[in-house]
């Protein structure tokens, strides 16, 4: 019989929010397209606009200055044109009240 103690495979993860926002202020269902804005503290750093119709995207800004508090510039273009094609596609032109409805259900 072995006398050592097994190290135990369970525990447990806090999540903790960062205080960086990510929202679409602006989606326009008819011309196909959409804004995605990271905010931190009422300022914005990086403004996304993205257009299905010309599949182009236009970029102002970083989130570099945020460091370790946000994801990566390119991995926030990405999010942003995966969700916009996401609202687009299914008709929602208020992405906040399409989430606080699908969590009341």
């Amino acid at each position: 019989m072995d006398n050592k103690a097994e190290k135990s495979n369970v525990g447990y993860t806090l999540f903790k929010s960062t205080g960086v926002q990510h929202e679409f202020p602006h989606i326009d269902l008819e011309k196909q397209q959409a804004i995605g804005i990271v905010k931190y503290k009422e300022k914005t750093y990086l403004t996304v606009l993205i257009d299905l119709k010309t599949d182009t995207v236009q970029v102002q800004g970083d989130v570099e200055d945020l460091g370790d508090l946000s994801m990566d510039r390119d991995s926030y273009i990405d999010m942003f044109k995966h969700q916009a094609r996401f609202f687009i596609e299914n008709n929602i032109a208020n992405p906040k009240e399409y989430y606080d409805d699908f969590l009341e259900d």
